[in-house]
């Protein structure tokens, strides 16, 4: 009896691990790409809930806002956006991602009315992947001024 291995078994197996590390390539791929954008989901909504949350408490008896351009979301103070404003906070979104819809009727804003939190500026942003703008996810903004 031979105890050695055939060149043809030794191909077999090395097709075998071949394929096996191309599935695990490709699942690491999806996973890292849903992460990123999971993450820049969760900061955008974050902002929002932050600048109604502080409109809310009536910090500095103003109403607060998100400003949403490609690459950044700016939080400021006031009811409309001045982008030479010291006081505005800039958050940048995770590398990787970009805002490539705004549909707010027509703002690129949204702000927070005092007292109540609600919003005229209702409507849904759409982050995707600079990579592949096939992956996206899209935030929902009602009138309420809740967004998921």
């Amino acid at each position: 009896m031979n105890k050695g291995l055939t060149l043809l078994e030794i191909l077999v197996a090395m097709a075998i691990i071949l394929v096996l590390g191309t599935f695990a390539v490709l699942a690491f791929s999806n996973y890292s790409k849903n992460s990123l954008l999971g993450a820049a989901r969760a900061r955008v909504i974050s902002e929002i809930n932050y600048a109604r949350s502080e409109t809310l408490a009536s910090e500095n008896k103003s109403s607060w806002g998100v400003h949403f351009g490609s690459s950044q979301i700016v939080r400021f103070k006031g009811s409309s956006y001045s982008s030479s404003d010291p006081s505005n906070i800039s958050i940048n979104l995770p590398e990787g991602t970009t805002i490539s819809s705004i549909n707010l009727g027509g703002s690129s804003e949204v702000i927070f009315e005092r007292l109540t939190g609600r919003t005229v500026n209702t409507g849904s942003i759409k982050i995707e992947l600079t990579s592949n703008s096939m992956s996206s996810t899209t935030i929902n903004i009602y009138a309420s001024g809740l967004a998921e």
